[in-house]
C-alpha cells in the first residue's frame, strides 16, 4: 500500500484524515475488518488493504495516498476540501502559495514591482466587461476564443467569470477567465468542433456540471496562484461540478500545471494569420483534483481566506 509517512500524536492533534476514518467507522458500526473488507469490495485502489494498514491509518501512523483518501470519502459522501480546510497545518501550507515574502518575488510585469493589489470580479454587467474580456481574449491569442462582437453578446456571456488582479494606478496584474458548463461542450472545444462564440450562442438548457477556465496569469507567481484559487475554490465548494478543464496556450501556464503534475487531454497547433499557436487541453475529474496536493491547496483557500493572505503578503506582515 502507498502511504505517507505521518508521526503518530495524541488524540487532539492526530492527523484530520485520521480522526474522519475513525469516527466515519464508528459512525457506521464496522469493525475494521468490516470496513477493510468494505473499501476492497468498492475500489480496486484497496485491493490488497488489510485490517492491520486500517490501524496504523487511524492511529495516524502513517496516512494513505491523497488519491486513497479521496476515494474512501467520496464513498461516504465527503470532500477532502471540507476535511483540510480544518487542518491548519494544512492552511499554512496553502497560505505559502500566496504571501511568500515580497524580497523573493520575481515580477514579469515591466511597471508591477511586488506593490500592494487587489482582486476584483467582473461580470457581464460591468461597464468595462468588454473592454477587459477583449484585453484577455487578444492577450491569451487562443483562435478558439473568437468572439464576432463581445459588447453585443452580453447576455449571451453571462457565464463568464473574470477576475481582475489590480496594482497601484489601477494597472492590471493578473487576470482569470473561466465558466460553468456541461462537459459535453468542453469535449466539443477541446476537439476543436466548437469555439467560444459557438459556446456563447448554444442553449443553455441542463445544469453545468464542469469549469472551464480558458485563461490564467499573473504578473508573479504569487498573483497568479490568488487567481487560480478563485475557480479552484468555485469548483470545489459547488458539489454538483463533477469535471474542471483547462483551454491555454501560455506556454509558462502550461508548465505549471504540467509541474504540479497534470498531464494534457490533447495539444494541437492551430493557426492564426502567419503563426501557429499550441492550445494545451487539460481535463481533470473531480476526484482527480481532490487527490492533487497543489491543487488542494489551492481549493482550500475560501474567499476571505484569500483576501485575509494577501493583505498579510503585500504588508509584509507575519502571516497568521
Amino acid at each position: 500500500m502507498s502511504s505517507t509517512a505521518y508521526c503518530y500524536t495524541s488524540d487532539k492533534d492526530s492527523h484530520v484524515f485520521s480522526i474522519f476514518l475513525r469516527n466515519t467507522r464508528h459512525h457506521n458500526d464496522l469493525s475494521q475488518e468490516q470496513f477493510c473488507l468494505y473499501l476492497r469490495e468498492q475500489s480496486s485502489l484497496f485491493y490488497n488493504l488489510d485490517t492491520i494498514t486500517v490501524s496504523r491509518w487511524e492511529r495516524g501512523v502513517n496516512i494513505p495516498s491523497l488519491a486513497k483518501q479521496a476515494e474512501i470519502v467520496e464513498l461516504y459522501n465527503h470532500e477532502l476540501v471540507d476535511i483540510y480546510g480544518k487542518d491548519n497545518e494544512f492552511l499554512n501550507e496553502c497560505t505559502k502559495l500566496l504571501a511568500l515574502p515580497i524580497n523573493k518575488r520575481k515580477s514579469s510585469h515591466p511597471y508591477y514591482r511586488n506593490d500592494e493589489y487587489l482582486i476584483e470580479e467582473i461580470d457581464n454587467d460591468h461597464p468595462c466587461f468588454h473592454l477587459i474580456l477583449g484585453m484577455i481574449l487578444q492577450y491569451e491569442g487562443n483562435p478558439c476564443l473568437s468572439l464576432d462582437e463581445i459588447n453585443s453578446q452580453r447576455k449571451q456571456l453571462g457565464k463568464l467569470k473574470i477576475s481582475v488582479a489590480t496594482a497601484f494606478g489601477g494597472q492590471i496584474i493578473g487576470h482569470c477567465l473561466f465558466m460553468e458548463t456541461r462537459s459535453h461542450i468542453i469535449l466539443e472545444l477541446l476537439n476543436f468542433k466548437i469555439n467560444l462564440q459557438d459556446i456563447a450562442e448554444l442553449d443553455a438548457k441542463g445544469q453545468a456540471n464542469a469549469v472551464l477556465v480558458l485563461s490564467s496569469a499573473g504578473a508573479t507567481t504569487q498573483v497568479e496562484n490568488s487567481l487560480m484559487s478563485i475557480y479552484m475554490h468555485f469548483f470545489a465548494s459547488q458539489k454538483h461540478l463533477t469535471y474542471l478543464s483547462f483551454s491555454v496556450c501560455d506556454d509558462s501556464f502550461v508548465k505549471k500545471l504540467n509541474g504540479a503534475k497534470l498531464s494534457p487531454f490533447k495539444v494541437k497547433s492551430v493557426s492564426k494569420g502567419k503563426n501557429k499557436v499550441d492550445i494545451t487541453s487539460f481535463l481533470v475529474s473531480r476526484s482527480e483534483v481532490m487527490a492533487n496536493r497543489f491543487l488542494l491547496k489551492l481549493a482550500v483557500i475560501s474567499p476571505s481566506n484569500l483576501n485575509q493572505i494577501i493583505d498579510v503578503g503585500v504588508k509584509g506582515k507575519q502571516a497568521r
